[in-house]
């Protein structure tokens, strides 16, 4: 009987001793966790803010980023250390602080992604534009994909980008066929 009992209690230890290294175990993951949750965070603001500054190369309002890491929700800072709430943006900044955050993730995720942008010139005025043309287009990814209206990509902006240009097709709807064919060259014909 007592060579049981002491058999039976070995068990028990045992099972505690498990359940103790477990607990330690799973706190030490969520600190780890959490660890690299805020690593990564600081990391991505960094980037974001970077890109957004290398996009609009002027002194900005924005004179910051912060990523809580808990919640991931971005916070502006202004020039004065204070949070800036994204409604004091100008419709271009707001839309080249979104290409930011993308452009951030992309970079901080070490992988070249392949980059759609649909009408990315509709909401900019021509500073913002030329910026985006300039800085940001050329470096996006090895490969971007720009879905431009014909007012958007023209003139200067199109000699602009010209250079970094591999391929252009014009998508030409027919009414008659209720539908669209693609068509080599930009609008106008033009090549690279």
């Amino acid at each position: 009987v007592h060579k049981e009992n002491l058999s039976t209690m070995q068990g028990r230890d045992e099972s505690l001793r498990k359940i103790r290294y477990a607990t330690m175990t799973q706190n030490v993951m969520a600190e780890f966790r959490k660890r690299i949750l805020v690593h990564r965070s600081a990391e991505l603001q960094n980037k974001i803010y970077e890109c957004f500054s290398f996009m609009v190369q002027k002194d900005s309002i924005i004179q910051g980023i912060l990523i809580d890491p808990d919640t991931l929700d971005i916070k502006l800072i202004d020039y004065n250390g204070n949070e800036l709430l994204k409604d004091q943006l100008s419709a271009g900044e707001k839309q080249l602080f979104a290409v930011s955050i993308i452009w951030g993730l992309a970079q901080s995720s070490g992988y070249d992604m392949p980059v759609i942008i649909d009408t990315p010139l509709g909401r900019l005025d021509s500073q913002h534009r030329k910026n985006f043309v300039e800085r940001y287009l050329p470096f996006a990814s090895k490969q971007v994909i720009v879905l431009s209206t014909d007012e958007e990509v023209n003139g200067k902006y199109w000699d602009l980008i010209k250079p970094n240009v591999n391929a252009v097709y014009t998508l030409v709807y027919d009414e008659a066929q209720h539908g669209s064919s693609i068509q080599s060259g930009y609008f106008g014909g033009q090549q690279v």
